[in-house]
Protein backbone atom coordinates (compact mmCIF):
# COMPACT_ATOMS: atom_id res chain seq x y z
CA UNK A 1 0.00 0.00 0.00
CA UNK A 2 1.20 3.42 -0.61
CA UNK A 3 0.41 6.78 0.89
CA UNK A 4 -2.38 7.58 -1.52
CA UNK A 5 -4.56 4.61 -0.62
CA UNK A 6 -5.04 5.96 2.87
CA UNK A 7 -7.63 8.61 3.40
CA UNK A 8 -5.99 10.06 6.43
CA UNK A 9 -2.31 10.45 7.22
CA UNK A 10 -2.77 9.00 10.70
CA UNK A 11 -3.90 5.68 9.25
CA UNK A 12 -0.81 5.65 7.08
CA UNK A 13 1.43 6.27 10.07
CA UNK A 14 -0.27 3.55 12.08
CA UNK A 15 0.15 1.10 9.23
CA UNK A 16 3.83 2.02 8.90
CA UNK A 17 4.39 1.47 12.61
CA UNK A 18 2.66 -1.92 12.37
CA UNK A 19 4.92 -2.91 9.47
CA UNK A 20 8.04 -1.82 11.38
CA UNK A 21 6.89 -3.67 14.47
CA UNK A 22 6.16 -6.76 12.41
CA UNK A 23 9.62 -6.55 10.84
CA UNK A 24 11.17 -6.08 14.26
CA UNK A 25 9.27 -9.10 15.56
CA UNK A 26 10.52 -11.19 12.64
CA UNK A 27 14.11 -10.09 13.28
CA UNK A 28 13.77 -10.85 16.98
CA UNK A 29 12.16 -14.16 16.19
CA UNK A 30 15.01 -15.02 13.84
CA UNK A 31 17.53 -13.96 16.49
CA UNK A 32 15.86 -16.17 19.13
CA UNK A 33 15.57 -19.03 16.68
CA UNK A 34 19.30 -18.76 15.92
CA UNK A 35 20.04 -18.59 19.63
CA UNK A 36 17.83 -21.64 20.21
CA UNK A 37 19.60 -23.59 17.44
CA UNK A 38 23.00 -22.57 18.76
CA UNK A 39 22.01 -23.57 22.31
CA UNK A 40 20.69 -26.94 21.10
CA UNK A 41 23.94 -27.56 19.21
CA UNK A 42 25.93 -26.73 22.36
CA UNK A 43 23.65 -28.96 24.40
CA UNK A 44 24.24 -31.86 21.98
CA UNK A 45 27.99 -31.25 22.15
CA UNK A 46 27.90 -31.32 25.97
CA UNK A 47 25.69 -34.38 25.90
CA UNK A 48 28.13 -36.21 23.59
CA UNK A 49 31.06 -35.08 25.73
CA UNK A 50 29.29 -36.32 28.86
CA UNK A 51 28.54 -39.71 27.30
CA UNK A 52 32.13 -40.05 26.04
CA UNK A 53 33.63 -39.10 29.41
CA UNK A 54 31.25 -41.36 31.27
CA UNK A 55 32.25 -44.26 29.01
CA UNK A 56 35.92 -43.46 29.56
CA UNK A 57 35.37 -43.43 33.33
CA UNK A 58 33.54 -46.76 33.19
CA UNK A 59 36.35 -48.27 31.11
CA UNK A 60 38.97 -46.86 33.49
CA UNK A 61 37.03 -48.24 36.45
CA UNK A 62 36.85 -51.69 34.83
CA UNK A 63 40.58 -51.53 34.03
CA UNK A 64 41.42 -50.67 37.64
CA UNK A 65 39.13 -53.41 39.00
CA UNK A 66 40.83 -55.93 36.71
CA UNK A 67 44.27 -54.68 37.75
CA UNK A 68 43.37 -54.97 41.45
CA UNK A 69 41.93 -58.43 40.83
CA UNK A 70 45.18 -59.51 39.13
CA UNK A 71 47.26 -58.09 41.98
CA UNK A 72 45.13 -59.97 44.53
CA UNK A 73 45.22 -63.12 42.42
CA UNK A 74 48.99 -63.12 42.06
CA UNK A 75 49.96 -61.59 45.41
CA UNK A 76 51.00 -64.93 46.75
CA UNK A 77 52.71 -66.11 43.57
CA UNK A 78 56.26 -65.38 44.76
CA UNK A 79 55.70 -67.31 47.99
CA UNK A 80 54.16 -70.21 46.07
CA UNK A 81 57.10 -70.24 43.63
CA UNK A 82 59.47 -70.42 46.58
CA UNK A 83 57.51 -73.38 47.97
CA UNK A 84 57.76 -75.43 44.75
CA UNK A 85 61.20 -76.84 45.69
CA UNK A 86 59.66 -77.97 49.00
CA UNK A 87 57.01 -79.88 47.02
CA UNK A 88 59.80 -81.40 44.89
CA UNK A 89 61.65 -82.47 48.03
CA UNK A 90 58.47 -84.00 49.42
CA UNK A 91 57.90 -85.84 46.10
CA UNK A 92 61.43 -87.23 46.29
CA UNK A 93 61.00 -88.10 49.97
CA UNK A 94 57.71 -89.92 49.39
CA UNK A 95 59.55 -92.40 47.16
CA UNK A 96 61.58 -93.45 50.22
CA UNK A 97 59.06 -92.78 52.99
CA UNK A 98 55.32 -92.89 52.18
CA UNK A 99 54.57 -91.29 55.57
CA UNK A 100 55.38 -87.93 53.96
CA UNK A 101 52.35 -88.18 51.67
CA UNK A 102 49.90 -86.55 54.15
CA UNK A 103 52.29 -83.62 54.68
CA UNK A 104 52.58 -83.10 50.94
CA UNK A 105 48.84 -83.37 50.34
CA UNK A 106 48.16 -80.91 53.18
CA UNK A 107 50.64 -78.41 51.77
CA UNK A 108 49.28 -78.92 48.26
CA UNK A 109 45.71 -78.38 49.51
CA UNK A 110 46.72 -75.03 51.06
CA UNK A 111 48.48 -73.97 47.86
CA UNK A 112 45.53 -75.08 45.72
CA UNK A 113 43.30 -72.82 47.78
CA UNK A 114 45.48 -69.97 46.48
CA UNK A 115 45.14 -71.07 42.84
CA UNK A 116 47.99 -73.58 42.40
CA UNK A 117 47.28 -76.62 40.22
CA UNK A 118 49.49 -79.53 39.25
CA UNK A 119 50.00 -80.11 35.55
CA UNK A 120 49.14 -83.75 34.92
CA UNK A 121 51.54 -84.81 32.20
CA UNK A 122 52.21 -88.56 32.27
CA UNK A 123 50.34 -90.41 29.54
CA UNK A 124 49.10 -87.21 27.88
CA UNK A 125 50.10 -85.76 24.53
CA UNK A 126 53.18 -83.51 24.74
CA UNK A 127 52.33 -79.78 24.86
CA UNK A 128 55.35 -77.46 24.61
CA UNK A 129 53.35 -74.66 26.26
CA UNK A 130 53.15 -76.47 29.59
CA UNK A 131 55.87 -79.13 29.32
CA UNK A 132 59.57 -79.19 28.61
CA UNK A 133 61.03 -82.30 26.98
CA UNK A 134 64.25 -83.28 28.73
CA UNK A 135 64.53 -86.68 27.08
CA UNK A 136 63.25 -88.74 24.18
CA UNK A 137 62.66 -92.50 24.05
CA UNK A 138 61.83 -94.69 21.09
CA UNK A 139 58.82 -96.47 22.53
CA UNK A 140 55.06 -95.97 22.83
CA UNK A 141 52.87 -93.69 20.77
CA UNK A 142 54.61 -90.74 19.11
CA UNK A 143 54.33 -87.49 21.14
CA UNK A 144 53.10 -89.19 24.29
CA UNK A 145 54.69 -88.33 27.62
CA UNK A 146 56.27 -91.47 29.01
CA UNK A 147 57.67 -90.14 32.24
CA UNK A 148 57.52 -86.99 34.33
CA UNK A 149 60.90 -85.98 35.74
CA UNK A 150 59.68 -82.87 37.57
CA UNK A 151 56.09 -81.73 38.13
CA UNK A 152 54.84 -78.55 36.53
CA UNK A 153 52.36 -76.13 38.06
CA UNK A 154 49.90 -73.46 37.05
CA UNK A 155 48.83 -70.57 39.24
CA UNK A 156 45.38 -69.16 38.47
CA UNK A 157 45.62 -70.59 34.97
CA UNK A 158 49.12 -69.27 34.21
CA UNK A 159 52.05 -71.69 33.97
CA UNK A 160 54.55 -70.87 36.70
CA UNK A 161 56.74 -73.90 36.03
CA UNK A 162 56.66 -76.31 33.11
CA UNK A 163 56.74 -80.05 33.67
CA UNK A 164 60.07 -81.69 32.77
CA UNK A 165 59.13 -84.79 30.81
CA UNK A 166 60.47 -87.64 28.71
CA UNK A 167 58.57 -87.93 25.44
CA UNK A 168 58.08 -90.80 23.03
CA UNK A 169 59.34 -90.19 19.51
CA UNK A 170 59.35 -92.65 16.61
Amino acid sequence: MNHKEYSRPLEFDIEQVRKRNKMKDREEMKKYKDLYNSTMADLNDYKNLYVRQRTEMENYSKYKEKEISNIRKNASSELIKELLPVLDTLDAGIAHDPKLEPVKSQLLKVLQAHGLNVIEAKGNKYDPNIEEAVGVLDQGEDGTILEEVQKGYTLNGDVIRTSKVIVSKR
